[in-house]
C-alpha cells in the first residue's frame, strides 16, 4: 500500500492526476482542481518569462492589483519598482511574497481562502474593492478564446475577479501559449476588454492577428 501510495504521489506531482477524496481522477479532466504546487510545475520556464516582462510594464504605474495564479505570481516575484507602488491582491502567497520588498505597499482583499490555491474571495472582498482604484490589472488565466474571452476555473472567485478588472483603467494577461483556443468554466472578460497581453513565443500567428484585429497588444516575452 505505501509503494501505491508513494507512486500516486509522484503522479500527481507530475500532473498526469489529482488525487480527490476517495480516489484519483486524470489531470486533464479537472483542471480546476489542481493544486498550486501541480499548476506551478507546468510551463514553468515560459511563466517566469512572462512575469518578468509583465513587471517591466506594471512595477511603476503607482498602484496596481495582482490576481492569484501561478503566473501572476512570477510577476510579483519580478516586480522591482524605484517609486513607491501600492499592490492590490486576493493572493495570500503574492502578498507574502512582496511582504519585504523595497517600495511596495501590500494591500490584500479580505474574505475566505481557497484551499490549495491559496486566494481569497468572498463578499468582503468585493465590498473592500467597491471603492478602490487601479492604474492596471494585472490578471492570469485558465484559458483564453475569441469567442468566450478570459476565463478561469475558480466560479466562486468571479466576482472578485471581475470587480479588479471593472476598477482598472488597464488590463494586462498573462497567459501562456497551452491556454489558447480553450475555454474555462466561467468568462472572467471579453478579448476587448483586454488591452496587453504577455505570453510566449508558441502562440499560433492567425490567433495573435485575431487578437491584435481586436484591439489587443500582443507582448512575446523571450
Amino acid at each position: 500500500m505505501s509503494t501505491i501510495r508513494r507512486d500516486l504521489i509522484e503522479l500527481e506531482q507530475a500532473g498526469v492526476l489529482v488525487r480527490t477524496r476517495g480516489g484519483t481522477c486524470l489531470a486533464g479532466r479537472l483542471p480546476e482542481e489542481m493544486s498550486q504546487h501541480v499548476r506551478a510545475q507546468k510551463h514553468a520556464a515560459e511563466k517566469k518569462k512572462i512575469g518578468q516582462v509583465a513587471a517591466k510594464l506594471v512595477e511603476n504605474a503607482g498602484s496596481i492589483i495582482i490576481d492569484a495564479g501561478t503566473t501572476t505570481l512570477e510577476v510579483a516575484r519580478a516586480l522591482n519598482p524605484t517609486q513607491p507602488l501600492r499592490v492590490i491582491t486576493d493572493s495570500v502567497e503574492i502578498a507574502y511574497e512582496l511582504r519585504d520588498k523595497e517600495n511596495i505597499v501590500v494591500i490584500v482583499t479580505g474574505g475566505i481562502m481557497r484551499p490549495h490555491a491559496y486566494n481569497l474571495f468572498g463578499g468582503m472582498g468585493e465590498q473592500m474593492l467597491a471603492g478602490m482604484h487601479a492604474q492596471v490589472c494585472v490578471m492570469g488565466g485558465s484559458a483564453l478564446s475569441l469567442e468566450e474571452g478570459l476565463t478561469k476555473h475558480d466560479i466562486e472567485s468571479m466576482p472578485i475577479r471581475r470587480k479588479m478588472v471593472e476598477i482598472s483603467r488597464q488590463l494586462i494577461a498573462v497567459v501562456d501559449s497551452s491556454k489558447f483556443g480553450k475555454t474555462g468554466l466561467a468568462s472572467v472578460c471579453p478579448v476587448g476588454r483586454i488591452n496587453v497581453l504577455v505570453t510566449d513565443s508558441g502562440i499560433d500567428a492567425a490567433f495573435r492577428s485575431a487578437l491584435e484585429k481586436a484591439g489587443v497588444q500582443v507582448i512575446i516575452a523571450d
